[in-house]
């Protein structure tokens, strides 16, 4: 009775701080592993008054496992679904250069304008200007 209080306690302490020490992991990530973990302790704990000691171990052994093995689905879960979330943008990337190779903007043709050089300097100022000065 006394170890599964003691387990108790020690799942009190073990889930909230896995909670709010992993930020950066994903919640079901971090939840597979503290939950795994504590499975696996708890059967053991049940287990160990009434089995020898390696029936014990092989429970332990497969409880980390099945952890192990949810864990490694949520992985390849979410490598699946980058993988496609690649392609659909490398799709719509070649789609979109596809559309814009094959359409051809056709710019009509206009005859060139004749361009006179801008003047620049004293050119700019109009010679048949009347100048005016202050004082008059």
């Amino acid at each position: 009775m006394i170890r599964i209080l003691i387990f108790i306690i020690l799942a009190a302490v073990v889930l909230p701080l896995t909670y709010l020490l992993f930020k950066q992991v994903p919640l079901a990530k971090r939840m597979t592993i503290a939950g795994g973990g504590l499975a696996a302790a708890g059967i053991a704990i049940l287990m160990q008054g009434a089995y020898a000691w390696y029936i014990v171990a092989l429970a332990l052994l497969g409880v980390s496992f099945l952890a192990a093995f949810i864990f490694m689905k949520l992985v390849e879960k979410e490598q699946n679904e980058k993988q496609r979330m690649m392609e659909e943008r490398r799709e719509q990337k070649q789609k979109n250069t596809k559309t814009y190779l094959a359409t051809t903007e056709e710019t009509p043709v206009a005859e060139a304008p004749i361009e006179k050089p801008k003047p620049f300097g004293m050119q700019s100022i109009d010679a048949d200007r009347e100048e005016i000065t202050r004082g008059q």
